[in-house]
């Protein structure tokens, strides 16, 4: 007979990678009931794997209530069995094992063994079940019956429930509200949240508020519904009784009144997603009277200080529908100019994507000095032809505020340059200061007009000239701009039309 320091060698060995085939536990179950020798093992997580031949019916038993009796000796505080093909049936045994346990299944097995347990009601076992598996169900597809039975249990597991792989819940929110404090809702859909909430508010059941906040994570998603008065007033209702949640209402229908009485419960919301129509008409009601602006540093806060009018807020929408850009007006703009006068920091303002009016854009133009604009490059040919002005001191002042506002990279690529635009420029660097990276390829940018650029390209560090028009005329005047200063890197030429390259065989230039 093998002796037992021996033996417990060969079981270090087999479990030096915590993983052990279905024959190995029969082997260990089998010598220690005829050992009599107890073999204390501490292990943090132990897998459990089907050999390559799938094995009887009747073994894979067997190997359930042979695993049991090893859990008796060894000390596991992770048991998985995913890879182990064991049946529903062979797990019984270790529910009754009462050593603390965390258990994995496979989806397949783990629906076997709810199916199995509801066959059973056992409550004993259920209580063990929701221990050792976490109660985590979002892989499971359920009936009423069966998850009412699981919620009914005096236990105080959390259970995770996916409402999108359980359909039938979705239509069930009155039902589920009593046992919301005992569980996790995965993926619940607007309708379904729009029913809970209208339902705690219409019996004024505040005490179920932290309980539905705590199932959903604290998230409110109204996305794509129509709201009516009563809606809007159980939100209220629940957002009065909160502090922040996440408020979700892309592509939602709201009347002008809701809108005014979200806006004055900011203060409780963390975030909030809306579209860029919806996004429009907060601003709106935000710049309506002295008493709604108020709101508006909260309203930056909830979109953490961004006000994104282009697509990229347009998320759920179809491809096509994306495509459309968004006429914004010189009233939409005086709304935007009155909210950003609120902001406490800087905030980012998404312009592409959208139509703006001359008008509007120089409203904007005042308050550009608290903004990070991200913008189309029609919006900044547009912005850049309204720098000059009677004053010099506004021309300087709105030039200062537009290079701050774009930050250090200017791409003025693919936009065709004249003369009018090429003064804009001028004016813009004369009164920038940091400017790393001024991309002007693909502009035909002819040898007069760089002429008029030159003297005010000192600043820049990049300087993408390629895929123009420029000729060996301009080399002289790039030569020598390189010469006196050095804050400039690089000056792209190639693709233009330089035939004499040999001036231009400095490592600043890149002329291939």
């Amino acid at each position: 007979m093998l002796n037992h320091q021996f033996l417990m060698s060969i079981i270090s060995v087999l479990l030096s990678d915590f993983r052990l085939s279905n024959n190995v536990v029969l082997f260990l179950s089998q010598w220690v009931r005829r050992s009599r020798v107890t073999c204390p093992l501490v292990v943090e997580e132990l897998s459990v794997v089907s050999t390559k031949a799938p094995p009887s019916q009747r073994v894979l038993l067997k190997v359930g209530s042979s695993l049991a009796s090893l859990l008796r000796f060894w000390t596991v505080g992770r048991l998985d069995l995913t890879e182990s093909g064991l049946p529903a049936q062979s797990l019984l045994s270790l529910l009754l094992h009462d050593a603390p346990l965390t258990v994995r299944l496979s989806e397949e097995s783990l629906q076997q063994l709810l199916v199995l347990l509801h066959e059973v009601q056992d409550q004993d076992l259920t209580l063990s079940f929701l221990n050792k598996f976490g109660g985590d169900l979002s892989s499971c597809q359920l009936n009423w019956e069966l998850l009412h039975y699981l919620l009914q249990q005096p236990s105080a597991q959390t259970i995770t429930v996916n409402l999108k792989k359980n359909r039938f819940l979705q239509e069930r929110a009155t039902q589920l509200l009593p046992f919301l404090h005992r569980m996790v809702l995965q993926r619940p859909s607007p309708s379904f949240v729009r029913t809970s909430i209208r339902e705690i508010y219409r019996g004024h059941s505040s005490h179920m508020i932290p309980s539905l906040l705590r199932s959903l994570g604290h998230v409110i998603n109204l996305s794509c519904t129509e709201l009516d008065s009563e809606d809007c007033a159980a939100l209220i209702f629940i957002l009065r009784h909160s502090d922040g949640v996440r408020l979700k209402l892309l592509w939602s229908s709201i009347p002008a009144e809701g809108i005014q009485s979200i806006l004055r419960m900011l203060h409780t919301v963390s975030d909030l997603s809306v579209d860029r129509n919806q996004l429009l008409s907060f601003i709106h009601c935000c710049a309506a009277s002295d008493s709604q602006q108020e709101a508006a540093s909260s309203l930056l806060r909830t979109l953490q200080h961004s006000l994104d009018l282009s697509c990229s807020s347009c998320v759920e929408l179809p491809e096509e529908d994306q495509a459309e850009p968004l006429r914004v007006t010189a009233a939409d703009c005086r709304a935007v100019s009155t909210v950003l006068r609120h902001s406490s920091r800087d905030t980012q303002l998404h312009l592409r994507d959208c139509e703006v009016e001359d008008s509007g854009l120089d409203l904007l133009l005042p308050v550009l000095d608290r903004v990070r604009l991200r913008v189309s490059k029609t919006v900044l040919v547009q912005l850049l032809t309204l720098l000059a002005v009677d004053s010099e001191t506004d021309t300087v002042r709105r030039a200062v505020s537009l290079f701050r506002a774009l930050g250090e990279e200017l791409d003025l690529s693919h936009i065709t340059l004249d003369q009018r635009l090429c003064g804009a420029l001028v004016l813009m660097l004369d009164n920038s200061e940091g400017l790393t990276e001024l991309d002007l390829s693909h502009c035909q940018l002819t040898d007069q007009l760089l002429l008029q650029l030159i003297t005010h390209l000192h600043k820049v560090q990049v300087l993408d000239l390629s895929h123009n028009n420029l000729t060996d005329a301009s080399t002289d005047g790039l030569v020598h701009l390189i010469s006196i200063n050095s804050s400039i890197q690089t000056i792209r030429v190639f693709s233009n039309s330089i035939l004499n390259k040999e001036p231009l065989k400095d490592s600043h230039f890149e002329i291939f």
